[in-house]
């Protein structure tokens, strides 16, 4: 069991909604409204190529709704946006529909999505760094996105060799901030996902210590708001949407160059970023599989054992089946 109180879960859990409701009340402005009067479906982004895959690809040629897009900073808030009815779906990584369930969120997910190098993030440490392996990390200074893919992996690579995040002086940062944090050295290691590993690689000869499995399996998921899915138009469109995203992975796998030249627009980082960021994230729109469910479990257990959840949550409980094939 935890060492940590149920008071001290709900803190810490707290905390990363705080984040969260802090995010979406400044996403007013990120917003691309639509002027139409026809349907419209509300999808939240981050810095994650989702428009680009898909403009570029004309898979939104043919729409017969209009698309309001929304940018984040990360996961937790696009939950937080979507169980508060600001969204209607989103893409995000492994951990956030974890800590979303743990505060009662009201929001499903409805597919997974399946990076082939089953890799979504890293931990990095600076050219020269004294860090070498995971258990270097004891004592140091490391930068994660509370709530994060990133802070899930995290959880694990400690978690495999006899540590936790009290052994370590854990540094809870967007990735603006975390990359700022990592360049200027006020940290010794950052977890965070592509395409900002690869821009630390490329920018500040960052070393990756670890990544991948048996720490994680690169499965991120599409979520859908509860009340988007309770109505039938909107839940309509909202398999149409997700179902258009999976034909854009398939047409990104062979278009990967098209892809992060289009991301970099997108994103505002460079070409030579995303486009080598693309190239490695070829990934599969799947149903949520009993083995996908299982390892959501089993990292939602460890948060739970490490006090970052305030109660044990169900992960099936949270998957709506039937809008992916």
């Amino acid at each position: 069991m935890s060492r940590f109180t149920r008071a001290r879960r709900t803190a810490v859990l707290a905390a990363a909604l705080g984040l969260s409701l802090s995010t979406l009340a400044a996403c007013g402005g990120d917003a691309e409204s639509s002027s139409g009067d026809g349907p419209v479906l509300r999808v939240g982004v981050q810095k994650d190529g989702i428009r680009a895959v898909l403009e570029t690809s004309g898979l939104l040629d043919d729409l017969d709704y209009e698309i309001e897009w929304a940018e984040f900073t990360s996961g937790p808030p696009l939950v937080e946006a979507a169980s508060a009815d600001q969204i209607d779906v989103a893409w995000v990584g492994s951990a956030p529909p974890i800590i979303g369930a743990a505060s009662g969120a009201n929001f499903k997910v409805v597919a997974a999505v399946q990076e082939r190098d089953f890799q979504e993030n890293s931990i990095l440490v600076p050219q020269g760094s004294d860090i070498t392996e995971v258990e270097d990390l004891e004592g140091k200074r490391v930068a994660v996105g509370r709530g994060t893919s990133a802070h899930g992996l995290l959880a694990n690579a400690l978690d495999r060799v006899g540590l936790t995040f009290e052994d370590i002086d854990a540094n809870y940062l967007a990735p603006a901030d975390g990359f700022a944090a990592f360049t200027s050295g006020a940290v010794d290691a950052w977890v965070v996902w592509d395409p900002f590993v690869t821009q630390a690689i490329q920018e500040e000869d960052a070393v990756a210590i670890t990544g991948g499995r048996p720490d994680e399996f690169g499965t991120q998921f599409e979520i859908a708001s509860t009340k988007a899915l309770e109505d039938p138009e909107t839940r309509e469109l909202v398999a149409d949407f997700v179902n258009r995203l999976g034909q854009g992975f398939e047409w990104a796998v062979e278009n990967s160059d098209a892809w992060g030249e289009a991301w970099a627009a997108e994103s505002g980082l460079p070409a030579s970023t995303t486009t080598v960021a693309a190239a490695q994230k070829a990934s599969d729109l799947i149903p949520v599989s009993d083995a996908i469910i299982a390892r959501s479990q089993a990292l939602a257990d460890l948060f739970l054992e490490l006090g970052e959840l305030p109660e044990e949550i169900d992960f099936a409980s949270i998957v709506e089946p039937g809008l992916v094939e």
